[in-house]
């Protein structure tokens, strides 16, 4: 378990804790969406550039078994306070039951910047695809999210991602995991 989130200032120290996660003889692998990796319960990190970050921890127990959470952590710029940097938010459906084959429904939203769009990348080696969001333009509006659909051809677990990158070049990154023919 990768918790709590984090709202910081750019340059401020951030301590990314799994040390909640349950289970015997556990090893920590992070990888961080700057392509850096660290390992450990709680790593320390300075974040010098504003964004919304989803961090990916990779638990492994004793018996080898794997599982994934993540830890989003959000970047101020300090010199303007004012313009907080833009986030996403991602979900899919069904979130159990996924067999190879099955089409799985994502949806995406952006907040905080109405240019560009969203790209998803499933985890599964296809081609990215570009949806956009109404970037909750019309606040809170069920039809904002972007929809796609994806079909899984393995079973596996898979990590999809989203991104959004603003006209300014600060990024949004959300992360989910997603099983298939896994019970």
């Amino acid at each position: 378990m990768a918790r709590p989130h984090a709202l910081v200032w750019a340059g401020q120290t951030v301590a990314l804790d799994a040390s909640r996660s349950r289970g015997r003889g556990l090893h920590y692998d992070w990888t961080f969406t700057d392509g850096g990796a660290a390992r450990g319960d709680r790593v320390e990190r300075v974040y010098d550039k504003p964004g919304a970050f989803s961090e990916i921890l990779k638990i492994t127990d004793e018996s080898g078994r794997v599982d994934y959470d993540f830890m989003t952590v959000q970047v101020i710029d300090r010199g303007h306070p004012e313009k907080p940097t833009p986030t996403i938010h991602a979900a899919y459906a069904p979130t159990f039951g996924i067999r190879p084959g099955d089409p799985v429904v994502f949806k995406v939203r952006s907040f905080r910047d109405t240019t560009g769009g969203e790209t998803w990348d499933f985890g599964d080696g296809s081609p990215a695809v570009t949806v956009k969001s109404d970037a909750n333009a019309v606040r809170l509006a069920p039809t904002g999210y972007a929809e796609t659909s994806h079909i899984y051809a393995k079973p596996g677990q898979y990590l999809a991602s989203v991104e959004h990158v603003a006209a300014n070049g600060v990024r949004a990154v959300a992360r989910l995991q997603v099983r298939v023919g896994i019970d």
